[in-house]
C-alpha cells in the first residue's frame, strides 16, 4: 500500500502546526450476520473482471474547514486479478479552489492514463515539452513517474485505505461499528497511521511528506464505508489527518464503486501512438540543441 505528496500542497506544510495525535481506533462493533466485505471483495478479484470508480479528492486546513483548497477528480475502470488490481484505465481532472457561493470552478483540461502491469502510459497531454507527431500517448516504468502518479495509477484512486488488500481490510473492519441501512451496512472507524502502516501490503508513504511512516509519524484516517447486501463496497469516504494542531492538514477522498465483477480488459495503447520515456528524453534533448549560428547565408 503506498501513499503520496501532493505538490502544490507540500508548499503549504511550513505553515501547519503538527503536534502528536493519539493513535485511534474506534471499538470494534461489528454487527453480527452482516456479509464480510473481504470475501465479498475477493469473490470479484477474477482474472477479466474489474470495477468502475468515481472518486473527488479535495484538500483543506483544519478537520471541520469547509473552505476547500485544489483537490483531483478521477473516473475510469480497475482490472482485478486474484493478487489484486492488475491494470486500470481511466481520466482524472485538477480541481481548483471553489469559486464563491460554493459552486465549484470548471474543470481542468482531462488527462487519460492506461496501466497494464508495470507501464504506464499517460495521455500526451499531461507532458509540458515537445511530443512527436502522432505519438498520443507516452510510456513510463511506473516507478519513474512522480508519486502522486505513480499511486493513482495503481487503483485509479486516491484514497488511504486499499481496498483490494485483505490485511488491511481486516484491521480496518476491526476497529469499526456497522449500522444496517437502506441497502446495506454502513461501516464507521478511526484508525492511526502507524496501525495502518504494520498492516499494509507495501510501504505506507506519508501523502504530504511521501515518505514512509514511522512509529513516529501522526496521523490518523476516519472512514464511513458503505456496502450492498452482499457486503461489496458502494462507497467510501475518507478524511485523512496529519497532525493534530489547530489547523491540521486534511485530505477528504469520495468514491463511489459500481459495476462490479463486470468483464474487463485493459490493453496498452497501439505501438504506433506510444513513445517510451528514453525516447522522449532524445527526442526532446535533440529539440533543444543549440541553433548554429548564422553563417551569412540567410
Amino acid at each position: 500500500m503506498r501513499r503520496w505528496v501532493v505538490p502544490a500542497v507540500a508548499v503549504l506544510l511550513a505553515s501547519v502546526p503538527v503536534t502528536a495525535s493519539p493513535a485511534a481506533a474506534s471499538t470494534a462493533v461489528v454487527r453480527a450476520g452482516a456479509p464480510d466485505p473481504v470475501r465479498a471483495v475477493d469473490r470479484q478479484s477474477r482474472d477479466e473482471r474489474g470495477v468502475r470508480i468515481s472518486e473527488t479528492s479535495r484538500y483543506f486546513f483544519g478537520e471541520k474547514s469547509k473552505v476547500s483548497g485544489s483537490g483531483t477528480r478521477i473516473s475510469g475502470d480497475l482490472q482485478l486479478s486474484p493478487s489484486g488490481p492488475v491494470a486500470a484505465k481511466f481520466t482524472w481532472w485538477n480541481l481548483s479552489r471553489p469559486k464563491g457561493g460554493g459552486l465549484p470552478s470548471e474543470k481542468s483540461e482531462p488527462y487519460r492514463v492506461i496501466r497494464v502491469g508495470k507501464n504506464v502510459y499517460d495521455s500526451r497531454n499531461t507532458y509540458p515539452g515537445p511530443v512527436p507527431e502522432g505519438r498520443k500517448w507516452i510510456r513510463f516504468p511506473n516507478d519513474h513517474r512522480g508519486a502522486a502518479a505513480r499511486d493513482m495509477a495503481q487503483d485509479a484512486s486516491l484514497q488511504p485505505i486499499d481496498l483490494y488488500d485483505p490485511a488491511t481490510m481486516k484491521a480496518v473492519l476491526k476497529c469499526s461499528t456497522s449500522t444496517p441501512v437502506s441497502g446495506g451496512f454502513l461501516y464507521r472507524g478511526t484508525i492511526g497511521y502507524r496501525e495502518l502502516s504494520k498492516v499494509s501490503k507495501g510501504t505506507f508513504l506519508s501523502w504530504t511528506s511521501g515518505r514512509p511512516v514511522t512509529a513516529k509519524s501522526k496521523g490518523k484516517v476516519s472512514w464511513r464505508l458503505w456496502t450492498d447486501r452482499r457486503g461489496l463496497p458502494t462507497r467510501l469516504v475518507t478524511t485523512d489527518t496529519v497532525g493534530t494542531g489547530k489547523d491540521p492538514l486534511v485530505k477528504r477522498s469520495d468514491t463511489r464503486y459500481t459495476r462490479w465483477g463486470s468483464r474487463l480488459v485493459v490493453t496498452a495503447p497501439p505501438a504506433d501512438e506510444v513513445i517510451g520515456e528514453a525516447a522522449l528524453r532524445e527526442y526532446v534533448r535533440r529539440q533543444n540543441e543549440p541553433i548554429p549560428e548564422d553563417s551569412g547565408n540567410t
